[in-house]
């Protein structure tokens, strides 16, 4: 399945890139580049979203007291992107980390509270998956329908996610058609 990416990203110029002299006098043949030019989500369609699955990125890392949010800040910034991609018939699923796990799932570092959160201000259910990865997820995704909103439980229960295996993104990215990054 093909896995597009949106990125919003600073690019100097729409030129080929060069790459320079290695230190040691021994000069490489320079292979020109073409860039993209950068993209916003506001750059994708109608058609472009509707009836597409979409993972987000989104920074959701917000500090909590026990199970209460104590500062919501990071969830209202996705907020906007979150509303224009499910107003174009997008289904979405949230993913971010929480925290630092030690040693797998700890239910302090569970992202229920953030979906509770999202729900409140997007005014809709956003239902916690009970992982990121794995069949349970990917049925999940298969049943939203436009407009749906689910989050995907702590990338960081897994160790992969911080040692960004290849393995670990090809389960995470499966179910999916786009990616959007809304996190810095």
């Amino acid at each position: 399945m093909k896995f597009a990416g949106v990125f919003v990203a600073y690019l100097a110029s729409a030129s080929a890139f060069q790459a320079t002299a290695p230190a040691f006098g021994v000069r490489r043949a320079t292979v020109p580049m073409e860039l993209e030019a950068k993209k916003s989500v506001s750059d994708l369609s109608d058609a472009d979203l509707s009836g597409k699955k979409v993972l987000i990125r989104c920074d959701v890392n917000v500090p909590l007291d026990g199970k209460v949010i104590t500062d919501d800040t990071r969830i209202r910034a996705s907020i906007p992107t979150l509303e224009y991609l499910i107003s174009k018939g997008a289904s979405v699923a949230v993913c971010s980390h929480l925290g630092r796990p030690k040693d797998g799932p700890e239910d302090k570092f569970s992202l229920g509270p953030c979906a509770a959160r999202m729900s409140e201000l997007l005014g809709k259910e956003v239902k916690l998956a009970p992982d990121c990865i794995g069949e349970e997820v990917a049925a999940m995704v298969s049943a939203q329908g436009p407009g749906d909103i689910i989050m995907l439980e702590n990338t960081r229960f897994y160790k992969e996610e911080t040692k960004n295996e290849s393995g670990f993104v090809e389960k995470f990215a499966a179910p999916f058609d786009m990616f959007v990054n809304d996190a810095f």
